[in-house]
């Protein structure tokens, strides 16, 4: 099926790439796995296009109309964002010849941009206590994550005859730093890590690899690990400091809370504007030319199947034979 919005059609590559982002971001947050919930963002994908869609129509009908010199502007600026006017049309494939479809297109981005400016207008600017209950209700934007800086001794295993060997004296080591030997001196003459790679510093969630983040923020300060293993070798780490999570103060954050603010507005004064556009539009469904095709096709065969019932009918009648029974010269 294919959709048309006002008389022009939503093309099928429009959707694909939406849905395509739309469930790499998903994937990226952990949120989903292969294809159980494609079917709910391919929706959503074809709901965010049919709306960017009815905001470029509605934007090709305002009456209103940059100035040349703007258009010369942004594009300029353009330009400029790739890196200089050859860099542009090196990466978009724009060939000699074709500024004037690239100033129409501008002349188009322009006017959307001033439907949504006109549509941001009656947003009133925040007071004070609004953007500290945005900062409380939106705490987690604003919580500085929880880091651990760890000492770590590494023996890897890709040189290793011996696994059980190896694992049996890195627990040797470790019953040493329990019973008090210095970490980095038993380190930089046991771990397979060059000096400078034994205190790795801070770092959160994230930043390591997932094995070894696991053991690091299960610990307490001052703790040092069982031997546990990753894909590389085995690991022992000491805990040398946890800074934990903490929510940063409306003060020092106060000018990304108004931002932030200022976003989350528009994008529901935005989400209005497209409830209305859509209100307001015809919307179908009508089918592919190859679906279309094909049923036209099978009506045909199965007209032809009837008329070819209809002649057998008759000729049965002409020659007294009961239709509904079994032909007597049957087989």
């Amino acid at each position: 099926m294919q959709t048309v919005v006002n008389g022009e059609l939503l093309e099928g590559t429009w959707v694909e790439e939406e849905f395509s982002q739309i469930k790499s971001w998903h994937e990226q947050q952990s949120q989903v796995s292969c294809c159980e919930r494609d079917e709910e963002f391919r929706e959503q994908a074809r709901q965010n296009v049919i709306g960017r869609l009815l905001l470029q129509q509605a934007a090709e009908k305002l009456d209103w109309e940059p100035t040349q010199e703007a258009v010369t502007e942004a594009i300029a600026k353009l330009h400029q964002d790739y890196g200089g006017e050859e860099a542009f049309r090196a990466s978009v494939g724009m060939a000699e010849g074709q500024e004037a479809l690239l100033r129409a297109q501008m002349v188009g981005n322009l006017k959307l941009d001033q439907l949504l400016n006109l549509s941001y207008q009656d947003i009133e600017d925040p007071a004070e206590e609004t953007l500290r209950s945005f900062h409380q209700d939106h705490a987690r934007a604003y919580t500085k994550e929880g880091r651990v800086r760890a000492l770590h001794i590494f023996k890897s295993m890709r040189q290793a005859e011996d696994r059980e060997g190896l694992f049996k004296e890195c627990c040797r080591v470790r019953d040493r730093l329990v019973q008090g030997e210095d970490f980095t001196e038993v380190a930089q003459s046991f771990s397979d890590k060059p000096a400078e790679e034994i205190d790795l510093g801070f770092f959160k969630r994230g930043d390591l690899m997932d094995e070894f983040e696991y053991v690091a923020f299960s610990m307490q300060k001052g703790e040092i690990s069982p031997v546990f293993s990753s894909y590389h070798g085995f690991h022992i780490a000491k805990v040398e400091e946890i800074e934990a999570s903490v929510v940063r103060p409306f003060e020092e954050v106060r000018e990304e809370v108004s931002k932030d603010w200022w976003q989350e507005a528009r994008d529901e004064s935005l989400k209005k504007v497209i409830q209305e556009l859509k209100a307001q539009a015809v919307i179908e469904e009508i089918e592919e030319a190859e679906e279309a095709e094909e049923a036209e096709e099978a009506e045909e065969a199965e007209e032809a199947e009837r008329a070819e019932k209809a002649e057998k009918v008759a000729s049965a009648g002409s020659s007294g034979e009961d239709p509904t029974e079994p032909s007597a010269h049957g087989h």
